[in-house]
């Protein structure tokens, strides 16, 4: 066959072919350009979603660090500001707590003292405004106005003095502090910071394993786990210490691998839907493509004509895809970041040139392997197949005529005639829906009441702070029956959960109970149980620690999390009881099964003897005030029957709906009407949800 090599006649005919076939040239027009779309808006909205992510975190954050390291010594302190590949580190020292004011008698208040690379630099992007100076006397503060709030004294200003009575490691003090600066952000905003004349005679250090906290901000975007463990290891921590990378900074890499896989799946798309469609398009004119041959057409000038039309088809849809992709981005982009949890007031799209060249590249090589193989089923038509093809679905088979519903045995042979089309078009229609769903997901998951969560799910849980108070005269049933009568009965209010808690204390004994002590010494304090153990068995009562009550429902939720569910017959009964582990080193198998005895606080004569059934982490169920003797959680019956000296020191409260307000609302107003209303204390879910509003505006 002689070679005719006339590119301009196949250019034209390439040409003349889409204007015949319109319809099919239209869909693989926007076929390529959705695909084009898609793939420039998914790069555009993870560099914009991204970028705002980071001021999101910081503001939830309450700083710009990626790991927090709880306590610190020197040499911990050296390596890091030594390590190339930190970039900034800061320190903040728990040193005392607000007693009571002149116009609240349980404030939730802590003092802290922030070195200066921590205030000026991590702090510092999670503030909207500072108003006067950071302390530097040993009776200023630099307040926040949730601080104020909290202590009922939200009409002061900077300048303003106030008496307050206060705790530090030395002891209980009252003294006149004036305001030499306040501040408004985000992150822990119930704390006085205070001046470096305070801290120093505090009783507090920096090398204070129980009361640093040592920020850490990185110079890599993110971090492997094995670099993370490297890290860890490196660090050398001591019994006492803790280091925890945050979620957003430890998941980066998993977040980012999830827009590359949402990139390849829209590729995926694409060349499913250009393949189907050309694949189709080809074998049904396989005449044609044979009497191409028979004009003088060789199979390279078949592949150009093929090529030719893609190129076409790749130069009209690509530029339409990135000239709405372009045009869209200002009004569609702000609105699905915002969806997917970002509340910036303004979102700024972010453009770069790479985001174009990544997108065209994609694009072009998602055709040219879409139309690659069509291309060469159009070559391998010789002009003697072409002149006697037949259209032949699928193999031949002799069969019956079936009973049955004639629709769907129809339906079943069209299916089974061409499997490979079957097979393509299923493909192409699964692809597409998973990607639905994925960003359907991706768009619910990252909402704030998503992101919004406590335990067993509950709306609001109220805490009765005078328990809180070390000196037991203070304690008061402030939430009694009768409130809790009131609150069921409220509209709105579907379960009511009260923890009852009641003071005891714990006879030594060599089997549990000192073996208890050794380890909560080791982990907790600065010098060995030995120091202790003469005083603990000559006077149990001066280490107190509590027996928590709870309900069927509390010890059902409870029970699905422990490590081996217990017995709820037994546990109810008040045979067995859990305790709190508080981070000590014990296994449920060095504890399960032995018995511990227990005496009703300042009476020894009263006791109770429990089988211990497990342990568990969840410190929801703790007393207000935790000791160094174990925590121990036994059922509401079993604690009413032992002692009369309960105290309900929280309630959890589920809503028949999630974030009803008025429900909500009606509760407020019941503990606003009680004579008590400045020592209750909550947890909402529907203010835990306008905080992350209020971190996203």
């Amino acid at each position: 066959m002689i070679k005719n090599n006339n590119r301009k006649v196949i250019s034209r005919m390439a040409g003349r072919s889409l204007n015949n076939n319109r319809r099919r040239s239209m869909i693989m027009i926007m076929a390529v350009a959705l695909a084009t779309f898609m793939l420039f808006s998914v790069f555009t909205v993870g560099i914009t979603y991204f970028k705002m992510q980071k001021t999101q975190n910081i503001r939830l954050n309450g700083g710009e660090y990626d790991a927090i390291l709880y306590g610190l010594t020197e040499e911990q302190k050296s390596l890091c500001e030594k390590n190339p590949d930190i970039k900034e580190t800061g320190a903040v020292v728990v040193c005392g707590y607000a007693e009571e004011t002149e116009k609240d008698q349980t404030p939730n208040v802590g003092f802290v003292w922030a070195d200066d690379a921590y205030w000026r630099q991590i702090k510092r992007p999670a503030i909207k405004w500072v108003k006067g100076k950071y302390p530097t006397k040993e009776n200023e503060v630099m307040a926040s106005m949730d601080a104020l709030k909290e202590c009922g004294l939200e009409n002061l200003a900077v300048g303003d003095s106030f008496l307050m009575k206060y705790a530090d490691k030395n002891g209980s003090y009252t003294k006149e502090f004036r305001i030499s600066g306040m501040w408004e952000g985000y992150g822990d905003t119930d704390t006085f910071y205070m001046s470096k004349a305070y801290f120093e005679q505090s009783g507090y250090e920096l090398y204070d394993v129980m009361s640093t906290r040592y920020y850490i901000d990185f110079e890599k975007k993110y971090m492997p786990k094995k670099e993370q463990d490297a890290f860890l290891a490196s660090m050398k921590l001591e019994k006492q210490q803790n280091l925890f990378f945050l979620s957003d900074y430890s998941n980066a890499l998993e977040i980012l691998t999830g827009m590359i896989g949402l990139v390849l799946i829209t590729c995926f798309c694409a060349y499913l839907l250009i393949y189907n469609i050309l694949y189709l398009a080809v074998s049904g004119n396989v005449r044609y493509y044979g009497l191409l041959q028979t004009v003088g057409m060789t199979g390279r000038q078949i592949h150009r004509f093929m090529y030719r039309q893609m190129l076409w088809i790749a130069s009209i849809g690509m530029t339409a895809g990135l000239a709405v992709g372009s045009l869209v981005a200002f009004f569609l982009i702000p609105t699905v970041v915002k969806t997917l949890g970002i509340r910036e007031a303004v979102i700024e799209v972010r453009f770069h040139p790479l985001v174009f060249l990544i997108t065209i590249l994609l694009t072009g090589v998602t055709i040219y392997m879409g139309s690659r193989k069509p291309a060469k089923l159009a070559v391998s038509i010789s002009p003697v197949e072409a002149l006697g093809y037949r259209v032949q679905t699928g193999k031949k088979s002799i069969r019956k005529t079936g009973n049955g519903n004639l629709i769907l045995r129809m339906a079943k042979e069209q299916l089974a005639k061409d499997k490979k089309k079957t097979v393509v078009v299923v493909l192409s229609l699964t692809v597409s829906l998973c990607v639905f769903l994925c960003l359907v997901t991706l768009l619910k998951s990252e909402g704030p009441r998503t992101i919004v969560g406590n335990y067993m799910n509950l709306d609001l849980v109220v805490e009765n702070d005078t328990l809180k108070k070390e000196n037991h005269n203070d304690w008061t049933q402030i939430i009694d029956e009768t409130m809790l009568e009131q609150m069921k009965k409220t509209e709105g209010v579907k379960g009511v959960h009260p923890i009852k808690s009641a003071e005891i204390m714990f006879p030594w004994e060599p089997e549990v109970i000192d073996k208890w002590m050794e380890e909560s010494y080791d982990m907790w304090m600065y010098y060995p149980y030995e120091e202790d153990r003469k005083e603990h068995q000559e006077h149990p009562e001066n280490f107190g620690s509590f027996m928590i009550g709870i309900d069927e429902t509390d010890f059902d939720y409870l029970n699905q999390l422990l490590e081996q569910p217990i017995d709820k017959e037994r546990f109810l009964a008040g045979e067995t009881c859990l305790i709190y582990r508080n981070s000590l080193e014990f296994k449920n198998s060095n504890l399960t099964g032995q018995e511990i005895a227990c005496a009703e606080y300042g009476n020894g004569d009263h006791t109770r003897t429990f089988t211990i059934a497990g342990l568990t982490d969840e410190n929801y169920y703790t007393g207000a005030l935790l000791g160094m003797p174990p925590t121990m959680i036994v059922s509401d019956r079993a604690i009413e029957a032992f002692t009369n000296h309960t105290y309900v020191s929280k309630v959890g409260i589920k809503y028949e709906e999630e974030y009803q307000k008025e429900t909500e609302n009606a509760l407020m107003k019941l503990m606003n009407d009680s004579s008590y209303y400045k020592d209750f204390s909550f947890d909402s879910k529907i203010e835990e949800a306008e905080d992350v509003e209020k971190a996203n505006e």
